[in-house]
């Protein structure tokens, strides 16, 4: 009987509890609202400051600034974010990316924007995302697996910190 009311009562507790999907577009990924359950914002910020430095650990120097009462922004690259195939050979990127959380209620949202790409071998590249995109909003010629291996990319994190907060 105590199982059941534990079982019970950790899905009633989750059940509220969605995790983010973040979809491109040519202007990038819109800001996503998530939905958790019930949490001290002290927890909360705590949590996500936390996981910003345990996520890059060991992987890229990180940035956490404009810290509120209830907001926190992240600044970070991630390296192999994406890849296009052009002619059978694969191209890898890597971006600098800001990540902006606020938190409010029995939620939080999350504005993601990528910044700066690289190349595999770190040189800046003078595109930027929308450049990769054409004026009807399509992926341009050239850039196949752009869209799906950026948007794989970019749910790996924002589900990664969603997944730590969960866990809290």
């Amino acid at each position: 009987m105590h199982k059941v009311t534990l079982l019970l009562l950790f899905i009633c507790t989750t059940a509220g509890a969605q995790p983010p999907v973040m979809e491109v577009h040519a202007n990038g990924f819109d800001p996503v609202e998530v939905s958790i359950p019930f949490m001290q914002v002290e927890l909360f910020m705590k949590a996500t400051d936390t996981w910003a430095y345990e996520y890059n650990r060991l992987k890229s120097p990180v940035d956490v600034t404009n810290t509120s009462a209830n907001s926190i922004t992240i600044r970070a690259y991630k390296k192999n974010a994406f890849f296009y195939r052009n002619r059978g050979e694969a191209f890898y990127y890597k971006i600098r990316y800001t990540m902006t959380i606020t938190f409010h209620g029995n939620g939080y949202t999350i504005d993601f924007k990528v910044g700066d790409i690289y190349t595999d071998g770190d040189v800046l590249v003078k595109y930027k995302l929308p450049d990769y995109f054409t004026s009807s909003g399509k992926l341009k010629d050239g850039y196949e697996m752009l869209d799906k291996s950026l948007q794989k990319t970019v749910n790996d994190i924002v589900n990664s910190h969603y997944d730590f907060i969960i866990k809290q």
